[in-house]
């Protein structure tokens, strides 16, 4: 049965067919909502749409979207509002995950990585916060990272993505209080996602690199989609209606301390 913490609102969720993501289009339509998965993976979102379907709960439809391309957002947004009249929630959790040092990194994955972990999340922003205004407010949440509070080896381009999207958050929750609107940012750890397992994958020793990335965890283990989506819930639910500019850590405690 539904349980309506987010009854009959309209939210929009870019990269919900993996992941935490797709853990979270499943989570909210258990609880009500009409999610527009917002994506470049059509046939993992028609996946997803009929998981939802099948629960009967909810509601889910697909729009293919590049986040990097600003067209593709605006019309994520217009077909939202035609399909629905309305905008509740703005979910932006699209990220990829490059490994390597500056030199290492080319200007192309570079600008990748910023374009789809940043720039996604501004193109978001920009095309979705008119929608909510036009809505009468509520809130927009980010999947940022851990590693946008703290470096880590080999990951500039993300670490540089995931903090300038931590301080996005801070400077929209600033200008979006006026109209009603919360803005915040869930950072999770290591997550047993595809996005992690395809690192781990890629490394010269797998083996080594999943030790290495679990051994600061205080709860030593990687979380899973399911839990980070109810983290997700809570935060772009009333149950945070005094939160705002927000970040919310969970990362099983990999921050909490030096290692000492």
């Amino acid at each position: 049965m539904t349980t309506g913490r987010l009854q009959d609102k309209v939210v929009i969720l870019t990269g919900g067919t993996s992941g935490i993501g797709r853990a979270a289009v499943k989570l909210f339509c258990q609880h009500g909502a009409k999610v527009v998965i917002g994506a470049r993976n059509e046939g993992a979102g028609a996946e997803v749409v009929q998981e939802v379907e099948t629960e009967g709960n909810g509601e889910a439809f697909f729009v293919k979207t590049d986040v990097s391309i600003p067209e593709q957002v605006e019309n994520l947004i217009e077909q939202t509002v035609a399909r629905h009249s309305r905008v509740d929630v703005l979910y932006g959790n699209s990220g990829i995950l490059p490994m390597s040092t500056a030199p290492d990194t080319s200007i192309e994955t570079w600008r990748r990585c910023i374009d789809v972990n940043l720039g996604g999340n501004f193109y978001l922003a920009k095309y979705g916060i008119p929608a909510l205004i036009a809505t009468g407010g509520n809130t927009i949440l980010f999947t940022s990272s851990e590693l946008g509070t703290v470096g880590a080896s080999e990951m500039v381009a993300y670490c540089a993505s995931k903090g300038g999207l931590i301080n996005m958050t801070r400077a929209l929750a600033i200008d979006c209080a006026p109209h009603g609107i919360r803005v915040n940012s869930l950072a999770p750890g290591p997550i047993e996602t595809p996005m992690l397992r395809k690192m781990f994958d890629d490394a010269e020793d797998p083996e080594e690199l999943e030790k290495i990335q679990t051994e600061p965890i205080l709860l030593k283990r990687f979380g899973n989609p399911e839990e980070i989506a109810e983290v997700a819930l809570f935060l772009v639910s009333e149950a945070s209606s005094y939160m705002t500019g927000a970040v919310v850590v969970a990362d099983g405690g990999a921050t909490a301390w030096y290692g000492l």
